[in-house]
Protein backbone atom coordinates (compact mmCIF):
# COMPACT_ATOMS: atom_id res chain seq x y z
CA UNK A 1 0.00 0.00 0.00
CA UNK A 2 1.70 2.88 -1.37
CA UNK A 3 1.44 6.22 0.51
CA UNK A 4 1.48 9.46 -0.99
CA UNK A 5 1.16 13.34 -0.79
CA UNK A 6 -0.89 16.26 -2.57
CA UNK A 7 -0.22 20.10 -3.53
CA UNK A 8 2.01 22.05 -1.60
CA UNK A 9 4.55 21.54 1.44
CA UNK A 10 5.25 24.33 4.20
CA UNK A 11 7.75 26.65 2.59
CA UNK A 12 9.60 26.97 6.04
CA UNK A 13 9.77 25.59 9.07
CA UNK A 14 11.31 27.33 12.77
CA UNK A 15 14.61 26.41 11.85
CA UNK A 16 14.20 26.53 7.66
CA UNK A 17 13.78 30.38 6.84
CA UNK A 18 16.22 31.10 4.16
CA UNK A 19 12.86 31.78 1.62
CA UNK A 20 11.80 33.97 3.57
CA UNK A 21 14.58 36.17 3.56
CA UNK A 22 15.46 35.52 0.52
CA UNK A 23 11.85 36.99 -0.75
CA UNK A 24 11.93 39.88 1.45
CA UNK A 25 15.61 41.21 -0.01
CA UNK A 26 14.20 40.28 -3.71
CA UNK A 27 11.14 42.40 -3.19
CA UNK A 28 14.00 44.76 -1.93
CA UNK A 29 15.84 44.60 -4.95
CA UNK A 30 18.90 43.44 -2.88
CA UNK A 31 18.78 40.07 -4.53
CA UNK A 32 19.04 39.09 -7.87
CA UNK A 33 16.98 36.74 -10.12
CA UNK A 34 19.70 33.82 -10.04
CA UNK A 35 20.57 34.10 -6.40
CA UNK A 36 16.88 33.78 -5.88
CA UNK A 37 16.46 31.01 -7.96
CA UNK A 38 19.14 28.97 -6.20
CA UNK A 39 17.25 29.72 -2.81
CA UNK A 40 14.35 28.07 -4.54
CA UNK A 41 16.21 24.94 -5.00
CA UNK A 42 17.29 24.55 -2.02
CA UNK A 43 14.15 25.01 -0.30
CA UNK A 44 12.70 22.51 -2.53
CA UNK A 45 15.58 20.08 -2.48
CA UNK A 46 14.76 20.42 1.65
CA UNK A 47 11.27 19.46 0.85
CA UNK A 48 11.88 16.52 -0.90
CA UNK A 49 14.34 15.76 1.47
CA UNK A 50 11.44 16.06 4.41
CA UNK A 51 8.85 13.81 2.30
CA UNK A 52 11.60 10.93 2.15
CA UNK A 53 12.81 11.22 5.40
CA UNK A 54 9.00 11.25 6.41
CA UNK A 55 8.52 7.72 4.52
CA UNK A 56 6.49 8.58 1.83
CA UNK A 57 6.46 6.47 -1.35
CA UNK A 58 5.57 8.51 -3.96
CA UNK A 59 6.01 12.60 -3.37
CA UNK A 60 5.93 15.67 -5.58
CA UNK A 61 8.78 18.37 -5.56
CA UNK A 62 6.48 20.49 -2.60
CA UNK A 63 5.32 23.13 -5.40
CA UNK A 64 7.74 25.20 -3.11
CA UNK A 65 7.53 28.02 -6.56
CA UNK A 66 3.81 28.01 -6.52
CA UNK A 67 2.31 31.01 -4.76
CA UNK A 68 -1.43 29.34 -5.04
CA UNK A 69 -2.37 26.87 -7.25
CA UNK A 70 -3.43 28.95 -10.19
CA UNK A 71 -0.16 31.30 -10.25
CA UNK A 72 1.93 29.54 -12.20
CA UNK A 73 -0.15 28.95 -15.41
CA UNK A 74 -1.88 32.84 -14.93
CA UNK A 75 1.62 34.44 -15.41
CA UNK A 76 2.78 32.09 -17.98
CA UNK A 77 0.28 31.73 -20.73
CA UNK A 78 -0.32 34.23 -23.20
CA UNK A 79 -2.69 36.63 -22.58
CA UNK A 80 -4.08 35.42 -18.91
CA UNK A 81 -2.83 37.13 -16.06
CA UNK A 82 -3.23 37.56 -12.11
CA UNK A 83 -5.97 39.75 -10.67
CA UNK A 84 -7.75 40.41 -7.52
CA UNK A 85 -7.05 38.46 -4.02
CA UNK A 86 -9.87 36.40 -3.29
CA UNK A 87 -10.23 33.50 -0.40
CA UNK A 88 -9.66 30.56 -1.61
CA UNK A 89 -12.43 28.75 -0.99
CA UNK A 90 -13.57 28.30 2.82
CA UNK A 91 -9.59 28.25 3.97
CA UNK A 92 -7.67 30.75 5.56
CA UNK A 93 -5.77 31.80 2.54
CA UNK A 94 -6.11 33.95 -0.47
CA UNK A 95 -5.30 33.57 -4.04
CA UNK A 96 -4.71 35.61 -7.35
CA UNK A 97 -7.70 35.33 -9.38
CA UNK A 98 -6.61 34.77 -13.03
CA UNK A 99 -8.12 37.42 -15.66
CA UNK A 100 -8.11 36.83 -19.20
CA UNK A 101 -7.67 38.94 -22.00
CA UNK A 102 -7.62 36.95 -25.26
CA UNK A 103 -7.15 33.22 -26.57
CA UNK A 104 -5.27 30.99 -23.90
CA UNK A 105 -1.85 29.51 -25.09
CA UNK A 106 0.69 27.50 -23.44
CA UNK A 107 4.07 26.36 -24.98
CA UNK A 108 3.77 23.29 -22.62
CA UNK A 109 6.94 24.62 -20.66
CA UNK A 110 5.75 26.06 -17.60
CA UNK A 111 6.57 23.14 -15.06
CA UNK A 112 9.31 21.61 -16.77
CA UNK A 113 12.35 23.28 -15.69
CA UNK A 114 11.06 22.77 -11.64
CA UNK A 115 10.04 19.05 -12.50
CA UNK A 116 13.67 18.09 -14.39
CA UNK A 117 15.48 19.65 -10.72
CA UNK A 118 13.27 17.95 -8.57
CA UNK A 119 13.66 13.94 -10.85
CA UNK A 120 17.49 14.87 -10.66
CA UNK A 121 17.72 14.84 -6.92
CA UNK A 122 14.46 12.70 -5.27
CA UNK A 123 15.44 9.26 -4.53
CA UNK A 124 11.43 8.20 -4.39
CA UNK A 125 9.38 8.31 -6.79
CA UNK A 126 8.13 11.65 -8.13
CA UNK A 127 5.12 12.92 -9.50
CA UNK A 128 3.81 16.32 -10.74
CA UNK A 129 0.66 18.52 -10.64
CA UNK A 130 -1.24 20.84 -12.13
CA UNK A 131 -4.39 22.94 -11.05
CA UNK A 132 -8.05 21.63 -12.70
CA UNK A 133 -9.42 22.76 -15.90
CA UNK A 134 -12.71 23.93 -14.05
CA UNK A 135 -10.93 25.33 -11.08
CA UNK A 136 -9.15 27.84 -12.99
CA UNK A 137 -12.21 28.44 -15.35
CA UNK A 138 -14.38 28.56 -12.29
CA UNK A 139 -12.47 31.00 -10.08
CA UNK A 140 -11.47 33.77 -13.05
CA UNK A 141 -12.03 37.23 -12.18
CA UNK A 142 -12.34 38.56 -15.57
CA UNK A 143 -12.60 36.77 -18.89
CA UNK A 144 -12.72 38.96 -22.15
CA UNK A 145 -12.34 36.08 -24.53
CA UNK A 146 -14.67 33.43 -24.09
CA UNK A 147 -18.36 33.92 -23.91
CA UNK A 148 -19.01 31.22 -21.08
CA UNK A 149 -17.70 28.33 -18.61
CA UNK A 150 -18.17 25.61 -21.36
CA UNK A 151 -15.73 27.34 -23.31
CA UNK A 152 -13.72 29.07 -20.84
CA UNK A 153 -13.13 25.37 -19.03
CA UNK A 154 -12.11 23.75 -22.37
CA UNK A 155 -9.65 26.78 -23.43
CA UNK A 156 -8.08 25.95 -19.84
CA UNK A 157 -8.16 22.38 -20.05
CA UNK A 158 -6.18 22.55 -23.69
CA UNK A 159 -3.59 24.75 -22.18
CA UNK A 160 -2.92 21.97 -19.70
CA UNK A 161 -2.81 19.70 -22.16
CA UNK A 162 0.25 20.89 -23.71
CA UNK A 163 1.43 21.26 -20.27
CA UNK A 164 0.99 17.52 -19.59
CA UNK A 165 2.50 16.81 -22.82
CA UNK A 166 5.80 18.49 -21.77
CA UNK A 167 5.91 16.82 -18.31
CA UNK A 168 5.26 13.61 -20.16
CA UNK A 169 8.91 14.83 -22.54
CA UNK A 170 10.39 15.31 -18.98
CA UNK A 171 9.91 12.11 -17.76
CA UNK A 172 6.61 12.61 -15.35
CA UNK A 173 4.40 9.34 -15.13
CA UNK A 174 1.96 10.36 -12.90
CA UNK A 175 0.32 14.19 -12.84
CA UNK A 176 -2.15 15.03 -9.67
CA UNK A 177 -4.62 16.96 -10.78
CA UNK A 178 -6.48 19.48 -8.15
CA UNK A 179 -9.85 19.85 -9.01
CA UNK A 180 -10.99 21.78 -5.95
CA UNK A 181 -14.10 23.36 -7.99
CA UNK A 182 -15.61 19.88 -8.62
CA UNK A 183 -16.09 19.16 -5.07
CA UNK A 184 -17.22 22.98 -4.82
CA UNK A 185 -19.80 23.06 -7.76
CA UNK A 186 -20.59 19.23 -8.57
CA UNK A 187 -23.62 20.61 -10.99
CA UNK A 188 -20.74 21.12 -13.45
CA UNK A 189 -19.49 17.25 -13.48
CA UNK A 190 -19.95 16.58 -16.60
CA UNK A 191 -18.45 19.67 -18.28
CA UNK A 192 -15.24 18.68 -16.04
CA UNK A 193 -15.18 15.55 -16.88
CA UNK A 194 -15.34 16.30 -20.84
CA UNK A 195 -12.39 18.84 -19.97
CA UNK A 196 -10.72 15.67 -18.43
CA UNK A 197 -11.03 13.73 -21.91
CA UNK A 198 -8.73 16.39 -23.18
CA UNK A 199 -6.23 16.36 -20.36
CA UNK A 200 -6.10 12.49 -21.25
CA UNK A 201 -4.83 12.48 -24.80
CA UNK A 202 -1.95 14.49 -22.88
CA UNK A 203 -1.11 10.20 -22.33
CA UNK A 204 0.21 10.58 -19.12
CA UNK A 205 -1.53 8.83 -16.22
CA UNK A 206 -3.66 11.64 -13.87
CA UNK A 207 -4.66 11.44 -10.26
CA UNK A 208 -7.92 13.85 -9.69
CA UNK A 209 -8.07 15.46 -6.66
CA UNK A 210 -11.37 17.34 -5.62
CA UNK A 211 -10.65 18.72 -2.31
CA UNK A 212 -12.28 21.06 0.69
CA UNK A 213 -15.82 19.63 0.66
CA UNK A 214 -17.80 16.12 0.89
CA UNK A 215 -17.53 13.99 -2.17
CA UNK A 216 -20.12 10.99 -1.40
CA UNK A 217 -22.52 11.70 -3.91
CA UNK A 218 -19.71 12.83 -6.40
CA UNK A 219 -17.97 8.99 -6.08
CA UNK A 220 -20.13 7.43 -9.32
CA UNK A 221 -19.34 10.25 -11.47
CA UNK A 222 -15.59 10.45 -9.90
CA UNK A 223 -15.82 6.77 -11.46
CA UNK A 224 -16.61 7.85 -15.20
CA UNK A 225 -13.50 10.61 -15.25
CA UNK A 226 -10.57 9.01 -17.27
CA UNK A 227 -7.68 9.12 -15.19
CA UNK A 228 -5.82 6.09 -13.32
CA UNK A 229 -6.61 7.50 -9.68
CA UNK A 230 -8.91 9.12 -7.54
CA UNK A 231 -8.09 11.22 -4.67
CA UNK A 232 -10.96 10.52 -1.60
CA UNK A 233 -10.77 12.69 1.43
CA UNK A 234 -12.44 10.86 4.33
CA UNK A 235 -11.55 12.85 6.95
CA UNK A 236 -11.91 16.37 6.77
CA UNK A 237 -15.65 16.95 7.30
CA UNK A 238 -17.88 15.19 9.91
CA UNK A 239 -20.05 13.61 6.75
CA UNK A 240 -16.52 12.62 4.42
CA UNK A 241 -16.46 9.20 6.04
CA UNK A 242 -19.63 8.36 4.23
CA UNK A 243 -17.37 8.34 0.74
CA UNK A 244 -16.18 4.88 1.91
CA UNK A 245 -19.81 3.00 1.45
CA UNK A 246 -19.48 4.09 -2.40
CA UNK A 247 -15.73 3.60 -3.05
CA UNK A 248 -16.73 0.31 -4.65
CA UNK A 249 -17.94 2.36 -7.77
CA UNK A 250 -14.55 3.56 -8.13
CA UNK A 251 -12.35 0.84 -10.94
CA UNK A 252 -9.17 3.19 -10.81
CA UNK A 253 -6.58 3.26 -8.05
CA UNK A 254 -8.14 5.09 -4.74
CA UNK A 255 -6.10 7.47 -3.44
CA UNK A 256 -8.04 7.78 0.72
CA UNK A 257 -7.16 10.96 2.06
CA UNK A 258 -6.85 9.65 6.00
CA UNK A 259 -4.50 12.24 7.55
CA UNK A 260 -6.45 16.06 7.50
CA UNK A 261 -4.47 18.56 6.07
CA UNK A 262 -6.14 21.58 7.42
CA UNK A 263 -6.53 20.65 11.06
CA UNK A 264 -3.63 20.43 13.26
CA UNK A 265 -5.22 17.39 16.13
CA UNK A 266 -2.60 14.74 15.17
CA UNK A 267 -4.70 11.36 14.21
CA UNK A 268 -4.59 8.68 16.51
CA UNK A 269 -3.26 5.15 14.50
CA UNK A 270 -6.30 3.31 15.64
CA UNK A 271 -8.39 5.36 13.67
CA UNK A 272 -6.24 5.80 10.16
CA UNK A 273 -6.57 1.91 10.50
CA UNK A 274 -10.29 1.87 10.78
CA UNK A 275 -10.65 3.99 8.06
CA UNK A 276 -8.22 1.85 5.81
CA UNK A 277 -9.74 -1.42 7.19
CA UNK A 278 -12.93 0.13 5.97
CA UNK A 279 -12.09 0.88 2.31
CA UNK A 280 -10.45 -2.51 1.59
CA UNK A 281 -13.80 -4.00 2.23
CA UNK A 282 -14.58 -2.42 -0.90
CA UNK A 283 -11.24 -1.71 -3.04
CA UNK A 284 -8.73 -4.46 -3.41
CA UNK A 285 -5.41 -3.71 -1.66
CA UNK A 286 -3.54 -3.44 -5.06
CA UNK A 287 -5.56 -0.37 -5.83
CA UNK A 288 -5.72 1.48 -3.03
CA UNK A 289 -2.87 4.29 -1.68
CA UNK A 290 -3.10 6.78 1.14
CA UNK A 291 -2.44 10.20 1.60
CA UNK A 292 -2.95 13.04 3.00
CA UNK A 293 -6.76 15.44 2.54
CA UNK A 294 -4.91 17.95 0.50
CA UNK A 295 -1.84 20.37 0.77
CA UNK A 296 0.08 20.33 3.66
CA UNK A 297 0.77 23.87 3.54
CA UNK A 298 -2.11 24.66 5.90
CA UNK A 299 -0.67 23.82 8.38
CA UNK A 300 2.61 24.25 11.23
CA UNK A 301 5.38 22.60 9.27
CA UNK A 302 6.34 20.77 12.66
CA UNK A 303 2.32 19.46 12.60
CA UNK A 304 3.18 18.86 8.86
CA UNK A 305 5.59 16.62 9.42
CA UNK A 306 3.66 14.46 12.16
CA UNK A 307 1.15 13.83 10.07
CA UNK A 308 3.28 12.62 7.60
CA UNK A 309 4.75 10.23 9.99
CA UNK A 310 1.12 9.01 10.99
CA UNK A 311 0.64 8.25 7.77
CA UNK A 312 3.50 6.32 6.75
CA UNK A 313 2.81 4.30 10.18
CA UNK A 314 -0.60 3.87 9.48
CA UNK A 315 0.41 1.73 5.84
CA UNK A 316 3.28 0.16 7.75
CA UNK A 317 1.18 -0.82 10.70
CA UNK A 318 -1.69 -2.07 8.23
CA UNK A 319 0.96 -4.11 5.79
CA UNK A 320 2.54 -5.63 9.30
CA UNK A 321 -0.75 -6.93 10.12
CA UNK A 322 -2.02 -8.68 6.71
CA UNK A 323 1.17 -9.90 5.77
Amino acid sequence: MKTTVVGAYPKLSDEHQDLRRALHKADREELDEAALETVFDETTAWAIGELEAAGIDVINDGHIRWDDLLAKFARAWRNTERGPLERFYDNNTYFRQPVISGPIESDGQTLVSDFKKAKAIAKHELKAGICGPLTFATLTAEDRQYKDLASRTFAVADALAAELRGLKAAGATLVDVEEPALAAHPEHAELARAAFDRLAKAGVALALYPGFFPLADLVEALARFPVAQVGIDVRSRETSAGAIDKLSAIKQTVVLGIVDARNTRLEEPRELGELIEAALKRVPADRLWVSTTTSLEYLPHDIAVRKLGALADAARSLEGVRS
